[in-house]
């Protein structure tokens, strides 16, 4: 087999393919291609256009690094206008960061919030809406609950649209989640997660997050 392996990289390497086009095609290191075929020379006209194959995806690596760099400096602006927020002293702004600091999920373009109490719910949802000027558009809403009931399915999304006071589009598909057969406390009305798509709302937080706590958090940035 690897006598075949090796006799298809030489075949390959006639027809001008580059080292890495040959290792990625038959599963083996670049290191053994090189071995296998470093006495086959190629023509004047393969080598320029795997030089020019090369030198277009440096081009094109050199302006992703530039993009990423780019989408990075956007994010550091964000955080900044997050913390100087968090110098202006809001209690309600405190309060909303901190929360997601304990509770949210630390993506990078998105805020995720969940929590099966009403009231955590709501007061985050006052955050949004108060001190990051979100509007009920930009929500959605996923329930997970511990039945299949459909009347009680719609019981449960009832309760949670409004107590946060959202329209039935916010609401996105409501998932069962099966209860440990042991657990004793079935929540009643699940658990309610909202998202809000922005990343700079997500990083607005984070420098926020940052400010209040007095710390640098320099991987939040990537």
């Amino acid at each position: 087999m690897k006598r075949e392996v090796r006799e298809k990289a030489r075949d390959m390497r006639r027809a001008g393919f580059s080292l890495s086009e040959i290792a990625t095609q038959l599963f083996v290191s670049k290191g053994s291609v090189s071995s296998w075929v470093r006495d086959i020379h190629l023509s004047d006209e393969q080598a320029a256009r795997l030089k020019a194959k090369q030198k277009n995806w440096g081009g094109k690596n050199s302006g992703a690094r530039q993009n990423q760099d780019q989408a990075r400096e956007q994010r550091r602006a964000y955080q900044e206008a997050g913390r100087e927020h968090a110098r202006a002293g809001s209690v309600l702004h405190l309060t909303g960061c901190m929360l997601y600091w304990a509770e949210g999920a630390k993506s990078r373009n998105g805020i995720y919030f969940a929590n099966s109490d009403p009231q955590m719910m709501l007061l985050f949802m006052r955050f949004l809406r108060e001190e990051l000027y979100v509007v009920d558009g930009q929500i959605k809403l996923l329930i997970h609950c511990h039945t299949n009931n459909p009347d009680e399915i719609q019981r449960i999304e009832r309760f949670w649209l409004e107590i946060l006071e959202l329209p039935r589009s916010s609401l996105s598909k409501t998932s069962y989640k099966q209860g440990s057969a042991t657990r004793k406390n079935i929540l009643a009305n699940g658990v309610c997660s909202i998202r809000v798509y922005s990343t700079e709302l997500t990083h607005h937080i984070y420098g926020a997050i940052q400010e209040y706590g007095g710390f640098d958090r320099p991987e939040w940035l990537f």
